[in-house]
């Protein structure tokens, strides 16, 4: 009777693993110039994401923070990772994140923010990385009704990374609300985060060919006046 206990136990234990499993998943968009490779589990207040073009995009309907009646600070945090791959003959550029949503600041003392930051690093050196703060292009400080709408961006330059295939992205956001008296309300929400990928075509070798070939000349030209 224990063996069959256990037996049962086993079977139970593989099952919820295999269940488990069956939700987390790793998903790849394919772009125009790169892949977007993700864990479908692990994408949080983000949502699932689309694609566009080389841009990976998300459309949040939970992701917000607010603050009622001097009730203090309101924080709500999500952080994703994205692995990008460059298609062959495409090197990286850069990578950019755009954000929007909407804010409502009623009465004294109350204060929204959006912040947060964006790290990359090529996989094949991952102790070298490049990260940029998320910053609003204007300040949260409009009070009233209706909400107004803000966006934000991040940019990392990752051209000096010309032999890159590889990278990691990371994704980190942060919303803030405060409110410091009665009858005031501070809330913000994101509803749209776009991360694109510039990349430029790889030069070809014949390219390469013709460039030193025309330094040669001018070399030459320049070596030539001096004799003269």
């Amino acid at each position: 009777m224990k063996r069959v206990k256990t037996l049962a136990t086993g079977v139970f234990l593989l099952s919820q693993a295999l269940s488990g499993a069956a939700y987390a998943a790793s998903v790849t968009l394919i772009g125009n110039n790169v892949d977007f490779t993700f864990d479908d589990s692990l994408m949080g207040l983000f949502g699932q994401p689309k694609i566009a073009g080389d841009t990976l995009y998300f459309l949040p309907v939970n992701f917000e923070a607010q603050s009622l009646n001097g009730s203090g600070l309101g924080f709500t945090r999500d952080t994703i990772n994205i692995e990008v791959t460059a298609h062959t003959g495409w090197n990286f550029n850069s990578v950019n994140l755009l954000e929007r949503g909407d804010y409502l600041l009623l009465g004294n003392g109350s204060m929204v923010d959006v912040t947060g930051q964006i790290r990359v690093f090529d996989t094949a050196m991952p102790l070298t990385e490049l990260v940029d703060g998320i910053t609003p292009s204007s300040p949260l400080t409009m009070t009233g009704v209706p909400t107004k709408n803000w966006d934000a961006n991040a940019s990392v330059d990752v051209s000096a990374w010309n032999t890159a295939t590889k990278l990691n992205v990371t994704i980190e956001n942060l919303l803030l609300a405060s409110t410091t008296s009665s009858n005031s309300l501070a809330f913000v929400e994101k509803k749209f985060a776009g991360l694109t990928l510039i990349t430029t075509p790889v030069p070809e070798a014949n390219t390469y060919t013709m460039m030193l070939a025309g330094m040669g000349l001018v070399g030459f030209m320049v070596a030539r006046r001096k004799r003269i």
